[in-house]
């Protein structure tokens, strides 16, 4: 409470446009107030000002007319992407430029061949998993992935289930044969002790197998403490064109994270969820002493 006004904040799931709803205690109004992400137009002539490029520099750079550069930063008309790849290019915005366009002419700022979660994953070079509840699903083992299967898909047939597990533990060993990125995750402590002995045994010692590869890494989080700002599976990525996204789940699938996502938010609440989890090694010893 902040004179007199209470600030309703969004969730994990909606990272995208920021809504703050504001209560005046004392005429009981309210007001909403919406944050959005900069647009392409304006972000363009931040960067060009900051270049200290003139219009008609950047445009003899471009091969256009300054014109036309003004048209565009003024929203007038929209450039062709070969013309973003080279302006981003000459202003060293290492993809933001793109990834807004992208995101204003299609709805995401992902590609839409990256519009997946396991195609996005294929792009990573680091990828950070938080999960409230279970093992994150590219880390589960075969016995792991079935149980969750079975109480995610009761309606499915045992075989269906069996295939599923399969193709989730598969999704490491497909990721180590591409771009191998470096993998680290937070986990509860619960995630191992509340699941049947034979089951927790088989994840234990397969996510030490990997654990020593030096690829991943994973931090437990103590049964006595609680990963309060994350309420749902939470997978972020550093992408090979040092872009980010990521995913995260819901009972009916997953939400997907990119340009637009307040990633400051997201950066503390997952700080916050590596200070209350053990070292790496210390559960790396832990998770041995379960197998």
């Amino acid at each position: 409470m902040v004179g007199g006004n209470c600030v309703h904040e969004p969730s994990v799931a909606g990272c995208g446009h920021v809504t703050k709803v504001l209560l005046n205690s004392c005429n009981k109004t309210a007001s909403i107030v919406t944050w959005s992400p900069p647009r392409f137009a304006e972000r363009l002539k931040q960067l060009r000002d900051v270049a200290g490029l003139t219009l008609r520099d950047l445009a003899g750079e471009l091969g256009t007319t300054a014109s036309t550069l003004s048209r565009w930063e003024r929203e007038e008309t929209t450039p062709k992407r070969e013309d973003v790849v080279k302006i981003d290019g000459i202003l060293a915005a290492q993809g933001a430029l793109l990834r807004l366009w992208t995101s204003q002419t299609s709805g995401s700022s992902l590609p839409p061949w990256m519009q997946d979660a396991a195609k996005l994953m294929a792009e990573a070079v680091s990828i950070e998993c938080f999960s409230p509840v279970l093992v994150p699903g590219m880390l589960q083992c075969q016995e792991y992935a079935e149980m969750v299967f079975r109480y995610g898909q009761p309606l499915e047939k045992p075989e269906e289930i069996r295939r599923l597990a399969q193709v989730r533990g598969g999704r490491y060993e497909k990721l180590q044969q591409g771009r191998d990125p470096i993998v680290s995750a937070v986990v509860p402590m619960a995630a191992f002790t509340r699941v049947p002995e034979p089951i927790r045994k088989a994840q234990a010692n397969h996510l030490c197998k990997i654990m020593d590869t030096g690829r991943v890494t994973l931090c437990l989080v103590p049964e006595d403490a609680l990963l309060v700002g994350i309420t749902s599976p939470l997978v972020l990525l550093r992408l090979s064109d040092g872009g980010r996204a990521g995913t995260t789940d819901h009972v009916s699938g997953n939400f997907l994270l990119d340009e637009s996502t307040d990633w400051a938010r997201l950066d503390e609440v997952t700080r916050q969820a590596y200070a209350v989890a053990l070292p790496s090694h210390q559960s790396r010893n832990m998770l041995g002493e379960l197998r």
